[in-house]
């Protein structure tokens, strides 16, 4: 592996288990098919970085046992690594620790459902790991898409209200708590909710 590595964190796109709020709204078929299409297209944007050599990429899958559905839904020579833990601390905490094991001096976890994701984001966030200990990509509903580590930094992750408006605030806390050194990129915005102005393609 080389020295920046990108974890990007997906679901296999079984309906009625990815993304349930938008369900409410679109039905359990129709919010797996919008996730699958976002998946992909962010994926199609991670894959030229990584196939210029910018950075090594990990997809780090849920569940374990469809492991052989996602390689063959994501369909991309690269590493696969499932995703283990019980809630989603957890689960970075053991990505992270796996890409530093790997001899990663950037890393980035990235979620595939974002709207909005380039190539630019990507990179200026690998470049802010140079110079910053953490690096953060904000998203709308006050989590965040992206966070990047240049050390394992598992207290990050501890005590996270996931899946709530403050994820970002007390991210930002525990950076101070600890600190580090950080740098934010643009906000940008996940596939929660259906809006007029959502637009995959």
């Amino acid at each position: 592996m080389g020295p920046n590595i990108l974890l990007y964190f997906v679901k296999y796109p079984t309906p009625g288990k990815v993304k349930t709020r938008l369900a409410k709204t679109v039905g359990d078929e129709e919010a797996a098919k919008l996730y699958s299409d976002l998946a992909e297209k962010n994926l199609r944007v991670i894959a030229s970085l990584y196939q210029r050599n910018i950075c090594d990429l990990v997809i780090v899958y849920d569940p374990p046992e469809r492991s052989e559905d996602i390689k063959r839904w994501l369909s991309l020579s690269c590493e696969y690594l499932p995703q283990c833990g019980e809630g989603l601390s957890e689960r970075l905490t053991h990505a992270f620790h796996k890409a530093f094991q790997m001899g990663g001096k950037g890393v980035m976890a990235l979620g595939s459902d974002t709207l909005g994701l380039t190539t630019d984001i990507i990179q200026q966030g690998f470049e802010a790991l140079h110079s910053n200990d953490v690096v953060v990509g904000p998203a709308e509903d006050g989590g965040y898409y992206l966070i990047g580590l240049n050390h394992f930094q598992p207290k990050l992750f501890e005590g996270v209200p996931w899946s709530t408006n403050e994820v970002l605030p007390q991210t930002y806390k525990i950076i101070n708590s600890l600190r580090l050194s950080y740098q934010t990129l643009c906000q940008l915005e996940d596939l929660d909710v259906m809006k007029p102005s959502i637009e995959i393609f």
